[in-house]
C-alpha cells in the first residue's frame, strides 16, 4: 500500500511506523483523558487544564518526530545495508541517543512541559544546600517546579551530570511538607545516585536494548515470521513491527524481575535517607502525608506488587523506616 509512493525503504518505513505509532496514540487518547478528567477529578487530584492536556499531547507528538524520526530512520538504514552486524551498529546508535537524551532532557525537554524557577532564599534552600554539601552531592542549583499545573500530587527530582547537578521540587511538595519533610524526600533521591542507581539502571537499560536488538536480528531472518502475518516480501520496518509482536510475552518475566530490583534500590535509598538525616522519622511523616495526599493502598496484594509495584507498598516502607534506628 506505501510502496507506490516512491520513497524508498526508509522513508516508507518512517512513515509506516509513524502511522502505526500515530494510531496507537489517538487511541489512548480518550482512556488518557477519562483517567484524568474524569478519575482524577473525582478523588480531587486533577489541576489540568483541557488547554495543557491537548498542548502535552502536541508536543510529545512533535518530540516524537524531531528526536524519534531520525533514530528510526537510522535503524532502518542499518539493518537494510548492515548485514549480519546491523544490530551491533542499532545498539551502538540506539545506546548513545539514550545517553544524549538524558543529558539534553533537563536543560531543553523538560522545560517544554514546565517551568522551573530557582527555590528562593531562605531556610528551605539553606537546609537543601546544607544536606547536599554533607553528603557530598555536586549540587549546582535547587529548583520548585510548577507541578500543581497538572496534580495536586507531590514529588522531587534531580537532574544533570558530573558537579551540574540540580534539584527540583514539586511546588506542591513544598506547600505540603515542612523544611524537615522536603530534605528527608530529597535524601531519598540523592540516595539513588551515592548508591549509583541511575548508573545502574542506564546500563540495565542498554544492555536489554542490545539483547532486544540481536533477538530482532534473528526473527528478521525468518521468512515464516512475515508469512505468519501473510506477507510475501520481507520489509524491514514490517519486521520490526511483528518481532515486537513475537517478543512482547518475554516481556513479562523481565518486568517482573526489573520491579524486584527497582523495590530493593528504593529500599536501599531510604535507608540511605535515614542514615544521613539521623532518623527514619522524617521521611516516614512526608510518606505518610504524601500517601494520604494521593490516597495510596497502604495494604496491595502481594501478587499485585510482585507485577506492578516499583516501590514497595507504603506500610513496608514505613515499618523499614522506624526500625531503622530503633
Amino acid at each position: 500500500m506505501l510502496r507506490p509512493l516512491g520513497l524508498g525503504p526508509v522513508g516508507t518505513g518512517l512513515l509506516y511506523l509513524g502511522a502505526l505509532g500515530l494510531m496507537r496514540l489517538l487511541a489512548g487518547v480518550p482512556l488518557r483523558w477519562w483517567s484524568t478528567f474524569v478519575i482524577e477529578e473525582r478523588f480531587g487530584f486533577n489541576r489540568t487544564a483541557p488547554k495543557t492536556f491537548w498542548t502535552d499531547l502536541v508536543k510529545g507528538i512533535l518530540l516524537a518526530v524531531v528526536l524519534g524520526g531520525p533514530l528510526v530512520a537510522a535503524v532502518l538504514w542499518l539493518f537494510a545495508i548492515a548485514g549480519s552486524r546491523a544490530w551491533l551498529w542499532c545498539w551502538l546508535a540506539c545506546a548513545a541517543y539514550m545517553l544524549a537524551v538524558e543529558f539534553v532532557a533537563p536543560a531543553w525537554i523538560m522545560p517544554l512541559f514546565n517551568r522551573f524557577k530557582p527555590l528562593g532564599d531562605g531556610a528551605l534552600r539553606q537546609a537543601v544546600l546544607t544536606y547536599a554539601r554533607s553528603v557530598s552531592f555536586p549540587l549546582e542549583d535547587v529548583f520548585v517546579m510548577d507541578g500543581s499545573r497538572r496534580s495536586t500530587k507531590g514529588n522531587a527530582l534531580f537532574t544533570g551530570f558530573g558537579r551540574h547537578k540540580r534539584i527540583a521540587l514539586f511546588d506542591t511538595l513544598v506547600d505540603k511538607l515542612d523544611t524537615d519533610e522536603v530534605v528527608a524526600v530529597l535524601a531519598h533521591e540523592i540516595g539513588h545516585y551515592k548508591r549509583r542507581h541511575v548508573i545502574q539502571g542506564t546500563v540495565v537499560g542498554v544492555l536489554h536494548l542490545g539483547a532486544l536488538l540481536f533477538a530482532i536480528s534473528l526473527l528478521l531472518d525468518r521468512a515464516g515470521l512475515f508469512a505468519a502475518f501473510g506477507m510475501a516480501t520481507r520489509p524491514v520496518y514490517a519486521g520490526l513491527v511483528f518481532s515486537a509482536l513475537v517478543l512482547m510475552p518475554a516481556g513479562l518475566p523481565l518486568a517482573i524481575l526489573l520491579h524486584a530490583v527497582s523495590r530493593r534500590h528504593e529500599r536501599q535509598a531510604d535507608a540511605f535517607a535515614a542514615t544521613t538525616t539521623g532518623s527514619g522519622d522524617r521521611l516516614a511523616r512526608a510518606l505518610k502525608q504524601l500517601s494520604a495526599d494521593a490516597l495510596a493502598n497502604l495494604t496491595p496484594h502481594p501478587l499485585y506488587v510482585l507485577l506492578h509495584y516499583s516501590h514497595p507498598p507504603v506500610r513496608e516502607r514505613l515499618h523499614a523506616l522506624r526500625s531503622a534506628h530503633a
